[in-house]
């Protein structure tokens, strides 16, 4: 799921920098596609139980609604990065 490389190292020990900066761990296609939408789901249904209709307090229904925005948040930066 994961290509990350050793970086080799130079002649004095230290990895080089750029072999460091393309180590970067890469999510496969799958995975980014399943936790962004088990992020929107959480969302939806969060901002679906901060509905008016729902049972709850308002304080606490504000609590979801913010946690709703919160996991659509995560959702699409989960995707795009």
């Amino acid at each position: 799921m994961q290509s990350i490389s050793t970086p080799e190292r130079t002649s004095h020990g230290a990895p080089d920098a750029s072999l460091q900066a393309e180590a970067k761990y890469q999510d496969c296609l799958a995975c980014r596609i399943i936790g962004s939408a088990a992020l929107a789901g959480l969302g939806v249904h969060s901002l679906n139980q901060s509905r008016a209709h729902q049972p709850g307090t308002p304080m606490g229904k504000r609590i979801m609604a913010g946690l709703g925005i919160c996991f659509l948040a995560g959702s699409y930066l989960r995707w795009t990065k």
